[in-house]
């Protein structure tokens, strides 16, 4: 049966702390998460640009004003996917190669990419299995611990290794804000495999999430909720060490 032609890619809500979250409504939310924007009085900071079948530019520069800076957190199709649509890019250094040179292996295209993954078509006579990441050399490399200006705020990069090598999170102190991309999601799936490049590694760097003074969580993948709190982050990650320890 054919599959609909989607009026609208993006949907589009408001969170606290003058963060706003796209998500590609027509992809399965484990296949394609979430974008945050967050505002800055200088600029603004995308993270995550997901698969770029669709430009998300339309829809953000209706909503900024103001130059953007566009991070991926992880090297996947579904996070690094549409990063070429931006002219300042950044990743960690040790994601920068994969991102700039894609290949179907190391954007897990090949892995994720199937035909079920849309519940309808961004335009007619698209083909699912012609996707392909597009590669998109950062512009910006970050190193564990830099930080992200955009005027009156400021977002902290953590190096949090372990589901790709140079995966990471993003730290605002100041609101209690942990956007944690690949790294933590609560998966409605249970008992689901969580992808890991390396498994030791992103226990450890699990461990070292939690110890952060954090108030809200925006995770890189699902939709029934927006962000969680700390109680929920404890019982995911103590999920993750636990199905981890028996494997």
């Amino acid at each position: 049966m054919q599959k609909p032609i989607a009026e609208f890619w993006y949907g589009v809500e408001a969170c606290d702390h003058k963060i706003v979250r796209l998500r590609e409504i027509w992809a399965d939310p484990y296949l394609a998460g979430n974008i945050w924007l967050v505002r800055g009085s200088k600029r603004d900071l995308i993270i995550d640009r997901r698969t770029g079948i669709v430009s998300p530019r339309p829809v953000i520069d209706a909503i900024v004003d103001k130059p953007i800076i566009a991070v991926a957190c992880a090297c996947y199709y579904d996070h690094a996917g549409g990063l070429h649509f931006f002219s300042e890019r950044g990743c960690h250094r040790l994601d920068a190669d994969k991102i700039a040179n894609p290949t179907l292996e190391s954007s897990v295209v090949s892995t994720y990419v199937e035909e079920s993954m849309l519940n309808a078509l961004p335009y007619d006579g698209f083909e699912i299995k012609s996707y392909q990441m597009r590669g998109a050399p950062p512009t910006i490399c970050f190193d564990d611990g830099d930080i992200i200006d955009l005027g009156d705020r400021h977002l902290e990069g953590l190096h949090v290794p372990g589901v790709t090598p140079g995966s990471m999170v993003l730290w605002e102190a100041a609101t209690g804000s942990l956007f944690t991309c690949d790294t933590l999601y609560d998966d409605p799936v249970r008992g689901r495999e969580f992808a890991s490049d390396d498994s030791i590694t992103l226990l450890e760097s699990l461990k070292r999430i939690r110890k952060l003074p954090m108030k809200t969580v925006f995770p890189g993948h699902y939709q029934c909720y927006q962000c969680f709190g700390r109680d929920q982050m404890d019982e995911i990650i103590d999920r993750i060490l636990h199905s981890m320890a028996t494997v």
